[in-house]
């Protein structure tokens, strides 16, 4: 009876520690298999590779996790930043300088934030419904704006070093340091200051919050307007990159940032969306596109991962409906 308890104990403790540190196993897991699979996987160019795939949608997922902290939901993002990476380029082949085009990117971004959060919070529209319908908007204003075709034009060497150079002995991408920066500090603004805790109390709880006097409505802007101004960050990443317009540039972003934002849910807190469990989920995303590109495997079945993702965990966290995602709650 006793063996029997200290089994049950040690089966209990395992669990919790798969539970709250699989994510970085799984991540370890999948170096390991990539690198006995692909001989170039490893390589500091790949791994350089990698940190530069990562760095958009993990911008994008720390944006979207801001919203998902307060409760909300953003579907906005990719359409946004495709749109933005549209304006960018139109502005800068048109002879506005780059410090004014960005500004402009971020501004833009702002007001999208707070649209977003005027439609949910003022008038109480439901967030997914939402942002549904500006991400439609935005992919309208898109093909208006290009006819869907791809603007490109004459733009200074200098847009380039953002998304496409690197530093120390030209191996570390630029835009890698400015997804880890971003990284770091959204991190310490959710888990180590005021600002944080409020916006957790109000996606756990936003009654208990309102009655403990935080100011609901305001912090589910500040979550929601957290995403577009990411977003708008990203788009100018996007624009460094591409130095061009297509008009889908940002349509192939969404369907990899949500599950990185759903897997991110089982790190460290499981059933609570954190920027932990983003960052780490975001690597792990990175490196099974480029393992599965190493392995010449078909880029339609990053699709399907994606959506495997998804539901192995959301059913890893609600072990077959015993707890609920939550806390913020996702629904």
């Amino acid at each position: 009876m006793t063996f029997g308890r200290l089994k049950d104990k040690k089966t209990t403790a395992i669990e919790k520690v798969l539970q709250k540190w699989g994510l970085l196993l799984g991540l370890v897991l999948l170096i390991v298999i990539f690198s006995l699979s692909a001989n170039r996987f490893l390589t500091i160019q790949n791994v350089a590779n990698i940190l530069r795939q990562a760095t958009i949608i993990g911008i994008m997922a720390l944006g979207v996790t801001f919203a998902l902290m307060v409760g909300d939901f953003d579907l906005s993002f990719a359409s946004l930043a495709g749109l933005l990476n549209v304006i960018n380029i139109i502005l800068i082949i048109n002879g506005v300088s780059l410090f004014a085009t960005f500004l402009i990117t971020v501004t833009i971004g702002i007001l999208w934030g707070l649209l977003n959060s005027f439609l949910i919070v003022k008038i109480g529209i439901h967030a997914f419904i939402a942002t549904l319908s500006t991400m439609t908007i935005s992919r309208g204003i898109i093909y208006w704006i290009t006819r869907g075709k791809t603007i490109y034009g004459q733009y200074p060497e200098v847009l380039t070093i953002i998304g496409r150079k690197n530093i120390l002995f030209d191996i570390f991408p630029i835009c890698a340091i400015i997804f880890l920066t971003l990284a770091v500090i959204t991190y310490l603004i959710a888990d180590h200051t005021k600002i944080g805790r409020y916006l957790y109390a109000v996606g756990g709880n936003p009654d208990a919050a309102a009655f403990s006097g935080i100011p609901v409505g305001l912090y589910r802007v500040i979550g929601i307007t957290a995403s577009s101004f990411l977003s708008a960050i990203a788009a100018i990443i996007i624009t460094s990159k591409l130095t061009s317009a297509p008009p889908d540039a940002g349509e192939g972003y969404l369907m990899s940032v949500i599950p990185v934002v759903f897997l991110g849910t089982v790190f460290l807190r499981p059933g609570n969306v954190n920027i932990a469990g983003t960052i780490v989920a975001t690597l792990l995303i990175a490196i099974i596109e480029n393992g599965l590109i190493m392995l010449n495997v078909p880029f339609y079945f990053k699709y399907i991962v994606h959506g495997m993702v998804i539901i192995l965990a959301i059913t890893s966290i609600t072990g077959a409906g015993k707890k609920k995602i939550g806390g913020p709650a996702l629904f």
